[in-house]
């Protein structure tokens, strides 16, 4: 039978886990390199990984004052990431889970805010990805419009549109929208 051979953090003597081999700020900085990480996310993280709570605190300050670590760039990468796909309540509820505050707090603080496009326009876009081939199939149909079948995805769309966190007014405005867009190409 093979022994297996310690790791780098094995378990050492009887007080627990022995001390990671690399620091506090090299870990820190391998971190943010993959991707942005709020301060308690990377607090997390790093005291996860058996770092004093002293070292972690050191290596977030450290990070932070040679701006490795930013809780505004966080927001606005957490923001963009998920922007095509989940609304403004879903999103705030994320950013909350990092004690940032919500989304209209990014566009206040982004000098770049001009480049964000509005919940209803997100909304539209993901209609118009989701549901194109069905609405046109439904929309175009050489037998005219079946309402029943309209309906049927207009409610899947507002299930679907609900549940990733857009507000009802944005997703009636976005329906309302490519429909106008269909009728005026047909």
């Amino acid at each position: 039978m093979k022994s297996k051979t310690p790791s780098k953090r094995s378990f050492g003597g009887a007080t627990g886990l022995s001390k990671p081999v690399a620091s506090a700020k090299s870990k820190a900085v391998a971190l943010l390199a993959r991707r942005e990480h709020s301060q308690s996310e990377l607090r997390a993280k790093l005291l996860q990984r058996g770092y004093e709570s002293s070292e972690v605190e050191e290596a977030i300050e450290w990070a932070t004052s040679h701006q490795f670590q930013s809780d505004e760039r966080f927001k606005l990468s957490l923001f963009r990431r998920r922007a095509p796909t989940f609304g403004d309540r879903a999103i705030t509820a994320e950013l909350g889970q990092h004690g940032l505050g919500d989304v209209k707090s990014i566009s206040e603080t982004d000098s770049d805010a001009h480049t964000l496009t509005g919940e209803e326009d997100r909304a539209y876009d993901w209609i118009k990805r989701r549901q194109f081939s069905s609405l046109d199939t439904v929309l175009n149909s050489d037998a005219g419009i079946d309402q029943a079948q309209l309906l049927t995805l207009k409610s899947k769309v507002y299930r679907g549109l609900s549940a990733r966190g857009f507000e009802f007014g944005n997703i009636e405005r976005a329906w309302r929208r490519i429909l106008a867009e269909f009728k005026s190409n047909a």
